[in-house]
């Protein structure tokens, strides 16, 4: 009797011992599913889901290297879908797992993800002191590329903090560290330009985009064209014009390039899929018909919704290279209005001044005719920068506005990002109407791009803690202080 009890005791426990062998096994094997999916292919819902799925295998009791790591991609999965808390708790969990671990490694991958968090948080204060954190584990166990990245973290926050100064001394504590490698070197230069261009010292912020464009990988055409974009836009503060139309030129051709090349992956992806699902129909249901005719219906929505992707696309760099053109044509306009009204205005009694007036030709003087062309020229950006604004998710948002029936104020949390979004939307073509209408107020303008945006004066007044009434008297001021054309393009959205 006591033998068969023995025997029936070591099966229990082998088959106890078995069954926690294969629940190790299968979170082992949704985590590298969730690994595969959230660092190389950038799908947060699926990866997500993996993961959550190995959490759920694995006994959080127990802190492993393994249960950390999860607790960080799931940080990283739910901050880049905008889950601020649920990623700064996952963060939390990390770093209590990696110090019950003492894995100083661990802590500082941790503590990097729970500053990204708080910081996506707006929370910068407890930002700073996780990246200090993740800095004093990171000096301790000598890491050159984790020391780097905490002074280039707790730098942009800086900036962020409008304190350029700061962040440029801690970029040379980090570069200090670096290996000098073209990554090390081109992260460098790049955020001594966002310093500097906070500091709007051009030519500084000039010379060190170019610095960064000669290190920059050469594969990477979507950041090559954003360095030439602000490279534009220093020169042309810098007045050097030249330069800055050859570097609107150099971003219109990336852009070509960079479209050319997604939409080759577009059709590769769409190649690829239309094998697998045709591989997949020919092998399991290849004696039913009606699946064969549903698969080809798939399929043609799938051609379908890639034609309007691409359509809006084309249609969107169509409207950013018109914008391009217009701010080029703009500008040159305005430097002929300057040369011309540099010329003087009646000739000299001298022979030299008088032959000089002499050979200038009609189409150097500045007419009327010009000035309204010009002004055309900024109503032609302001309407397309409207354009684009209404393919935003923010134009959605304002439009849901309308329909509220709550007419309370917004919180800050839900306004301000809205009413900065329409401020970046324009920000080329706000100060050329505060430099036209100098009178003009900071909220008299913003009222006004509210207005050209398609918003009523209800939904002004939730965006901007203001009452109607003081908005009617802001759009009196408004016509009072500029032209006509100007007021109906902008109040009236005509």
């Amino acid at each position: 009797m006591k033998k068969y009890y023995l025997i029936a005791t070591l099966v229990f426990v082998a088959t106890i011992i078995t069954a926690c062998g294969n629940k190790s096994d299968q979170a082992k094997e949704y985590y590298n599913e969730g690994l595969q999916l959230v660092v190389k292919e950038k799908k947060w819902t699926e990866g997500g889901e993996a993961l959550l799925h190995s959490l759920s295998l694995q006994d959080e009791t127990q802190p492993t290297p393994q249960l950390a790591m999860t607790y960080c991609y799931l940080s990283l999965v739910y901050w880049n879908q905008d889950f601020t808390q649920k990623a700064i708790n996952y963060a939390m969990q990390a770093n209590d797992c990696a110090t019950k671990l003492n894995n100083d490694t661990l802590r500082t991958r941790a503590l990097n993800r729970l500053a990204a968090s708080y910081y996506l948080a707006e929370k910068n204060d407890s930002a700073i002191i996780c990246y200090e954190r993740a800095l004093e584990h990171a000096l301790v166990k000598s890491d050159s590329s984790a020391i780097v990245k905490a002074y280039n973290n707790i730098g942009a926050v800086k900036i962020s903090e409008a304190k350029p100064d700061d962040a440029l001394a801690l970029f040379e504590k980090g570069i200090e560290y670096a290996n000098s490698t073209r990554g090390d070197l081109f992260t460098y230069y790049y955020n001594r330009s966002r310093c500097f261009q906070n500091k709007a010292q051009w030519d500084s912020c000039s010379v060190n985009i170019s610095r960064a464009l000669d290190y920059i990988e050469a594969n990477d055409l979507e950041g090559k064209q954003k360095l030439y974009r602000r490279l534009y836009q220093a020169n042309k503060n810098t007045g050097n014009l030249p330069s800055a139309i050859i570097d609107v030129d150099s971003a219109l051709l990336l852009s070509d390039s960079l479209f050319r090349v997604r939409q080759r992956e577009e059709l590769r992806d769409i190649t690829e899929k239309y094998q697998r699902e045709k591989y997949e129909t020919e092998l399991e249901l290849q004696r039913t018909h009606w699946v064969l005719i549903v698969a080809d219906v798939i399929l043609v929505f799938a051609f379908v919704v890639a034609f309007i992707m691409h359509r809006n696309k084309k249609r969107m760099r169509q409207m950013q290279e018109r914008m391009s053109n217009l701010k080029i044509q703009a500008d040159r306009a305005e430097r002929a209005r300057e040369i011309a009204l540099s010329q003087p205005s009646s000739p000299s009694s001298s022979p030299s001044s008088s032959l000089s007036s002499s050979s200038l030709c009609p189409s150097d003087e500045w007419t009327e005719e010009k000035e309204e062309n010009l002004s055309q020229l900024y109503i032609e950006q302001f309407k397309i920068a409207r354009d684009i604004f209404r393919t935003n998710a923010a134009s959605n948002k304002l439009r849901q506005l309308k329909y509220r029936t709550d007419k309370s104020y917004l919180s800050d949390e839900e306004r301000l990002p809205l009413i900065d979004s329409v401020i970046e939307a324009f920000i080329d073509q706000l100060p050329k109407l505060r430099s036209n209408y100098p009178e003009l107020t900071e909220d008299e303008c913003v009222y006004a791009l509210l207005s050209f945006v398609g918003c009523n004066n209800a939904t002004i007044s939730m965006l901007t803690k203001t009452t109607e009434a003081t908005l009617r008297k802001r759009r009196s001021r408004f016509k009072q202080k500029t032209s006509e054309n100007v007021f109906t393009l902008l109040m009236s959205g005509e």
